[in-house]
């Protein structure tokens, strides 16, 4: 290598690591600064409501606590009192809440009071506190307080937790109460800040570039064919190949380019055949591995959805084995996407029916959830679609689906030669009998009171009471999904 060709890259080089490191530096400063900011404002108004909070009156709260019982609302004034005072435009509190362990099982924590006025947000007393889905995360503890070390994303947006106990006459903590404080404002000046650096570094880069292609263009046009043929085989052009005929140092990196790109025709030929077998979510799994799956379950929590296809008997009848063929696979790519787009995997095929499993191959917290928001999402996409069927073939497509969660053995069965992931358990016979009694009691979604319990708050539904099911002798409590 010329010196020249050396010079250059040193100096790109260098610039690159100087402002690198610079702008890495100052993020860093300028994201512990703002967080530790709202920390400790977040932590002084925990402590503040903890301090004001008379803890023999919350110690009184239980599950059974009416929530217009007495104590219920001077605990609840007591706190909508601090968070409008500290609701200012430097402080963007969003809630202001209680909690404590539950009576029934001191390793679950239950929601006491919400500062929050009657509605979605609002969390009910006894309510199931879920801790937050971040590996970061700390454990809410009682006897402390409690600041978490990063901010937390969900659902409803991106905060910053300060926990701070709350005791009661003895000295003993009863409880503590929790701040949310939206950090949305703060992660958009960091961000901000941010942006304004990487500007800089870009600028840094850019002119050390022009100033490397003013010295090295001979340099630079084998740089653009390599860049131009990776462009083309990430978009999926992978039958692009280079010219390896010079000698030097991007003849081999041409060489290594297209031996990439012959492997990655190679491994989409082999998942295209392995997800005619099995589902494209194992395939992944089976390539990213490098290995087939060993033949072995474990016991996991999961929720299962069966839909079915109503009167497909007497559907098929009225039409060509063509035409059911054809309005079977629109039907299937439809539910298909639904499941996808809400977490799900598609199990299997069932004749005119089909089993998805939600939190089979990884946890998922919000299982239910995902569940009933995939069915309602069928419900509406074929709502759309029965209108083009009874114009395009005269028929009327309808579809019962069953959802159930509890435990069921997760896992591979079948042979060496053959293998099928799926789940097995009383929790999968409960789903798919679940489906089976919504034509009997005209409503097309049920649950069991399992998945209702950990989404009742999120959704509609329609208590169907205890009804009886085929090969159980006791009878189950169901609720059917009104929206």
């Amino acid at each position: 290598m010329k010196f020249r060709t050396k010079l250059i890259l040193l100096f790109i080089f260098m610039s690159l690591v100087t402002n690198g490191m610079l702008f890495i530096i100052n993020s860093w400063q300028a994201g512990k600064m703002l967080r530790d900011q709202i920390a400790s404002t977040a932590l002084s108004i925990a402590a503040t409501a903890s301090a004001v909070i008379d803890g023999d009156l919350h110690s009184k709260l239980s599950n059974d606590t009416d929530q217009t019982d007495e104590a219920y609302k001077e605990i609840e004034a007591q706190l909508r009192k601090i968070r409008d005072a500290n609701r200012r435009d430097d402080v963007q509190i969003k809630f202001v809440y209680t909690l404590m362990p539950s009576p029934k099982d001191k390793d679950t924590i239950i929601f006491g009071v919400d500062a929050e006025e009657e509605g979605p947000d609002k969390s009910l007393l006894g309510d199931i506190y879920k801790q937050k889905d971040d590996p970061r995360a700390k454990p809410t503890r009682f006897d402390v307080n409690q600041v978490q070390p990063v901010f937390v994303e969900d659902q409803w947006g991106t905060w910053l937790t300060a926990n701070s106990p709350i005791r009661s006459s003895t000295g003993d903590s009863v409880g503590v109460v929790g701040v949310d404080i939206d950090a949305k404002r703060v992660i958009g000046e960091l961000n901000t800040l941010r942006t304004l650096g990487f500007f800089a570094l870009l600028l840094s880069i850019v002119l050390a570039i022009g100033l490397a292609v003013y010295f090295s263009v001979q340099l630079a046009r084998p740089l653009r064919r390599l860049h131009n043929a990776v462009v083309a085989i990430g978009n999926g052009k992978l039958e692009t190949r280079l010219d390896t005929s010079s000698r030097d140092e991007f003849a081999e990196v041409a060489l290594a380019v297209n031996e990439m790109a012959a492997g990655l025709q190679q491994r989409d030929v082999f998942k295209g055949t392995l997800v005619r077998y099995m589902s494209s979510q194992l395939a992944d799994k089976i390539l990213s591995s490098g290995k087939m799956p060993d033949l072995k379950g474990e016991r996991r929590k999961i929720t299962v959805l069966f839909a079915d296809v109503r009167g497909f008997t007497s559907l098929s009848e009225k039409l060509a084995p063509e035409d059911v063929f054809s309005l079977l696979n629109d039907y299937f790519d439809k539910m298909i996407d639904e499941i996808c787009k809400n977490h799900g995997m598609l199990n299997k095929f069932m004749g005119d029916g089909l089993m998805a499993v939600f939190g089979a191959l990884e946890e998922d917290p919000y299982q239910e959830e995902n569940a009933i928001k995939a069915a309602l999402g069928m419900r509406r996409v074929l709502d759309g679609m029965r209108e083009r069927f009874q114009a395009e073939r005269q028929v009327d497509l309808k579809i019962g689906i069953g959802i159930n969660t509890g435990i069921a053995l997760v896992g591979n069965i079948g042979s060496n030669q053959r293998m099928e992931f799926t789940a097995i358990g009383d929790t999968v016979n409960l789903g798919s009998r679940l489906e089976s009694a919504t034509k009997e009691l005209g409503t097309d979604i049920i649950v069991s009171e399992y998945t209702y319990v950990a989404a009742r708050t999120k959704f509609q539904f329609r208590s169907l009471g205890q009804i009886a099911i085929r090969g159980r002798e006791n009878p189950v409590t169901a609720y059917a999904v009104e929206g």
